[in-house]
């Protein structure tokens, strides 16, 4: 019997921890949000370099987003590419003010697949449900002809 608690608290304990550490990072994140609000140029701001380090650390590996040309994606299939600023204001500070992570993921891109893109490093993703290397394609050539 005390075998089973022991089992039932286990998970208890490691999800309170989680949570706690999720609500540590939200408030960093949230602080870095207010100083990207207004920034509309195209590379990334030193809080925005920061705020998608911290969100993105788990699936980044060693890409640092510091000095890199990012590419802003969205759409249920991956078809709508957004200015920084419209992506930032749509599908991550919104989540931030409610202390909630966005559901956001990146894509690394190739050598060749940067210089066909316009010299692009990644994609970030939001609410992308499916993409496949076709949207992937798409995207690069959307981006080559801007």
């Amino acid at each position: 019997m005390m075998t089973f608690k022991l089992i039932l608290l286990i998970p208890l304990v490691l999800f309170n921890y989680s949570c706690i550490s999720q609500v540590k990072t939200t408030k960093i994140q949230i602080q870095n949000k207010e100083a990207i609000k207004g920034n509309t140029e195209e590379m990334l701001s030193k809080e925005e370099v920061k705020l998608l380090n911290s969100l993105l650390e788990n699936s980044r590996d060693t890409f640092d987003f510091d000095g890199k040309k990012i590419a802003f994606i969205t759409g249920s299939s991956g078809s709508r590419i957004l200015p920084k600023t419209d992506f930032f204001n749509t599908c991550v500070n919104p989540w931030l003010e409610r202390e909630e992570k966005p559901q956001i993921f990146m894509v690394l891109l190739n050598e060749k697949k940067k210089n066909k893109s316009g010299g692009y490093d990644a994609f970030v993703l939001s609410w992308v449900k499916v993409f496949t290397n076709r949207q992937k394609q798409k995207a690069i050539e959307q981006l080559s002809n801007n």
